[in-house]
C-alpha cells in the first residue's frame, strides 16, 4: 500500500511554523496612499479569515484514514499543517493592522469554501484546500512583486514560500491516493480538479478586484496566471503518478 512520508512533513512543519510568529515587520509606518492601502487591507483581511479555521473536519478525516488505511503518521502531519495555516492567520492579522485595516469575522466566499470542504471526504477537502492554495500562490506572488510596502512584501514572501511547501505536501498525499484508481479515473479526477479550480479563480478574482486593480493587475490576467499555476501542479502530479506506477511495475 502506497502512503506518504508523513514523518518528514511533520518535522518540516514543526521547524518552519515558529518562523512565522518570529517574523519581524519593518518598524516604519505604512506610506502607501489611502487609495492603495485600503483595498490591500480589505483583501488581506479576507485571506486572513481563511487561515483561522480550527480544522476540525480535516482532523476527523485524517484520523479516519489512519484507522482505515494504516496511515499512522498522517494525523500528526495534518495537525502541524493546520498549525502552520493558523500561524499565517496571526501573521496576516499583524499585516492588516500595519495597513490600518480591520479583521473580519465572516465573508461570503470564505463561508462557501468551508461549506464545500465539509460536503465529502478527505480527498475533496484536500482538493478545496489546494484550489485555495494555488490561487494564494499567485496572489502572494503579485503582492511580493507589486506592493510598494516593505512589510507587505516581507509577509507575502514568507507565506509564498510556505505555500510552495503546502502544495508539495498535498500533492504527495493526492499521488498516493490516486494510485488506487485506474489511469482513466485519474485523468477524470485531474479534469474535474482543473474545472473546479477555474471556477474558484473567477470567484477570487472578482472578490479581490479592487486590490488587483491597485496592484495593476486585471482580473483576466489573474485568472490566466492562476490557470497556469494549476496546470503546472497537475503536470507535476501526473509525473509523480507515472513515476510511482513505473517503480511499482519494476518492483
Amino acid at each position: 500500500m502506497t502512503t506518504m512520508n508523513a514523518i518528514r512533513w511533520t518535522r518540516h512543519f514543526e521547524e518552519n511554523t515558529p518562523l512565522n510568529d518570529a517574523l519581524t515587520l519593518p518598524g516604519s509606518a505604512c506610506l502607501l496612499p489611502e487609495s492603495v492601502r485600503r483595498p490591500l487591507a480589505e483583501s488581506l483581511a479576507v485571506f486572513q479569515l481563511g487561515e483561522t479555521g480550527g480544522g476540525t473536519r480535516l482532523r476527523r478525516h485524517a484520523a479516519g484514514l489512519a484507522a482505515e488505511a494504516g496511515w499512522s503518521g498522517y494525523p500528526q502531519a495534518i495537525d502541524r499543517f493546520i498549525a502552520e495555516e493558523q500561524s499565517h492567520g496571526r501573521l496576516l492579522a499583524r499585516l492588516v493592522a500595519h495597513l490600518g485595516g480591520s479583521l473580519r469575522r465572516k465573508q461570503w466566499s470564505n463561508g462557501l469554501f468551508r461549506q464545500l470542504r465539509g460536503l465529502a471526504g478527505l480527498e475533496f477537502a484536500i482538493q478545496m484546500l489546494l484550489t485555495a492554495e494555488l490561487v494564494a500562490e499567485v496572489y502572494y506572488g503579485m503582492l511580493y512583486l507589486r506592493a510598494g510596502d516593505p512589510a507587505v512584501r516581507r509577509v507575502a514572501g514568507k507565506i509564498l514560500r510556505d505555500e510552495v511547501s503546502h502544495l508539495a505536501f498535498q500533492r504527495e498525499f493526492l499521488a498516493a491516493r490516486l494510485l488506487r484508481l485506474t489511469p482513466a479515473a485519474q485523468r477524470l479526477w485531474c479534469w474535474q480538479f482543473v474545472a473546479v479550480h477555474a471556477v474558484t479563480a473567477v470567484a477570487v478574482a472578482w472578490d479581490h478586484r479592487h486590490c488587483l486593480r491597485v496592484l495593476g493587475v486585471t482580473t483576466s490576467d489573474f485568472r490566466r496566471r492562476s490557470g497556469t499555476a494549476c496546470a503546472a501542479f497537475v503536470r507535476r502530479l501526473r509525473g509523480e503518478l507515472a513515476a510511482a506506477e513505473t517503480q511499482g511495475a519494476v518492483s
